[in-house]
């Protein structure tokens, strides 16, 4: 299952602003397991983060299906940095 830790909006293009999610993994989920596309230092573990960006869908079992998503980032402070370095305009929501 996904927990999203913190959502926000980002400068897509223009005056268009998608929803930005960084979302924690717990170790286990199928994907993480079966994909061969994790960084070797991942072990199976570990709990990564992920920032999913655009439009997003909640399934039933709870895991996030987006439109586009970034690599698995081993800390919530690592992944907020990403976003932060290299997104151009960034507005997390601050109830979170």
């Amino acid at each position: 299952m996904h927990k999203i830790i913190k959502t926000g909006e980002w400068k897509y293009s223009g005056n268009t602003y998608l929803p930005i999610l960084l979302v924690k993994q717990e170790p286990g989920h199928p994907l993480f397991l079966q994909s061969g596309a994790f960084p070797s230092n991942i072990a199976k573990d570990h709990t990564v983060y992920y920032l999913h960006f655009g439009k997003y869908l909640i399934d039933e079992k709870g895991y996030i299906s987006a439109d586009s998503s970034s690599r698995p980032f081993l800390s919530v402070q690592e992944a907020i940095g990403y976003a932060e370095r290299n997104i151009e305009i960034l507005n997390w929501n601050m109830d979170q």
